[in-house]
């Protein structure tokens, strides 16, 4: 970040707090989590936040609470004060008004006014079209407005400078509060029950690092990589759960019974090996739970679905090996008895893990089960034949 080193801090941030933390570091920590991974995020820098690759700055964020007042407005003192503030930051160097996004985070949600308007505006006739009607607006007020010295540094910019400045601006306001697209991008990484306590250390941390790197008088900018990487460490060391708990009802009696009686293949595979009443009932509730939670897991997001395919492997894997030592030690078995007692070894084996984390007890069972079902595995040695021999 030597490159950065040269910069001064530029115009325009200032601190804000909003439901007990302040905003700027809320968006920070938003930033280091989204950004990409080989770049660097300031606070109160080059903005109140932005993003930055070597000496280039990607994105300059101003961030306005609107708790009170509503920063969108026609004439709002915070709006023309952001656009005022990134044309001197142009012109400064801070920013480049050709390739630097500049966005203008705003919460909660507001009606918005000229800022709306101007936002995501692409062609040079659409924004002096928009220019010239905010003239003749301000021309209709009866008296200056607020904003006015800021409006009128916008205004008598040099106009090229001003096109290529709102074609790179986005007003983000969709959001009911910062804390909101924090959690949705965490949702999938971290449980629910200990999301609030990541997103406490995340900021926190974020807000460490800053200081660190302010007190070795370097800029107050974050490798987002290194970033990352302390804030995964801190989820695998203080989440203590690592059990996959079930999502799925245990079926009824009726549900079961109605499923043994109609005989799907799993359930022929085992009355082709003579299993009784009790390992059919069994393997139907198991069977059942775990297509229940592979869907809710997966649905979720608790579970990635290629890990789903590396567990059955493993349970594919161990059936053959399973298969192979009945065959050998258990030559004086019949068929059906050396399938009966594959089908025990498998569904009593040590469990297997699931992206390091353990499995109900019904899940291995329901996922042999569920193997058994497509045929991609069997109990007796001639299965495969046999039950083409039932279809016939």
């Amino acid at each position: 970040m030597s490159d950065l080193a040269t910069l001064k801090k530029a115009k325009g941030s200032a601190a804000g707090q909003y439901l007990g933390y302040a905003l700027q570091p809320v968006r920070l920590f938003f930033h280091l989590l989204t950004c990409p991974s080989d770049s660097y995020v300031g606070l109160e820098y080059a903005d109140d936040i932005s993003v930055h690759a070597g000496d280039k700055v990607l994105l300059a964020e101003q961030c306005k609470s609107a708790l009170t007042g509503n920063p969108t407005s026609n004439w709002s003192v915070d709006f023309w004060k952001t656009i005022a503030n990134w044309i001197d930051n142009s012109k400064s160097g801070f920013i480049s008004p050709e390739s630097t996004s500049l966005q203008l985070y705003v919460v909660p949600q507001k009606n918005h006014g000229f800022s709306g308007r101007l936002s995501d505006l692409k062609t040079d006739n659409e924004i002096d079209a928009a220019i010239a009607d905010i003239v003749k607006k301000r021309g209709k007020l009866s008296s200056a407005p607020e904003c006015e010295p800021y409006l009128l540094k916008v205004l008598g910019a040099d106009p090229a400078l001003r096109r290529l400045l709102i074609r790179n601006f986005v007003l983000v306001n969709s959001d009911s509060d910062p804390i909101s697209p924090i959690l949705a991008h965490l949702d999938a990484l971290v449980r629910k029950e200990m999301q609030e306590a990541a997103v406490r250390y995340g900021i926190g941390d974020a807000l460490k690092l800053i200081d660190e790197a302010m007190r070795s008088g370097a800029p107050p900018v974050i490798s987002a990589s290194a970033f990352r990487k302390r804030f995964r460490a801190f989820i695998s060391a203080h989440d203590s759960e690592r059990f996959l708990h079930s999502l799925a009802d245990a079926p009824t009696d009726e549900v079961i019974e109605s499923t043994i009686s109609e005989s799907p293949c799993f359930i022929r595979q085992l009355d082709l090996v003579d299993a009784n009443i009790d390992e059919k009932t069994r393997a139907a509730s198991d069977f059942l739970r775990t297509t229940g939670d592979r869907t809710r897991w997966a649905e979720e997001g608790l579970v990635f679905e290629g890990s789903m395919n590396e567990y059955d492997s493993a349970l594919l894997r161990r059936h053959q090996n399973l298969k192979t030592e009945v065959g050998l030690v258990n030559k004086s078995l019949s068929e059906k008895e050396q399938g009966r007692l594959l089908y025990s070894r498998c569904c009593q084996s040590s469990s297997i893990a699931l992206e390091a984390r353990v499995v109900p007890e019904h899940f291995m069972s329901g996922s042999l089960n569920a193997l058994s079902d497509r045929r991609e595995i069997g109990w007796h040695p001639d299965f495969d034949k046999l039950l083409d021999d039932e279809a016939t």
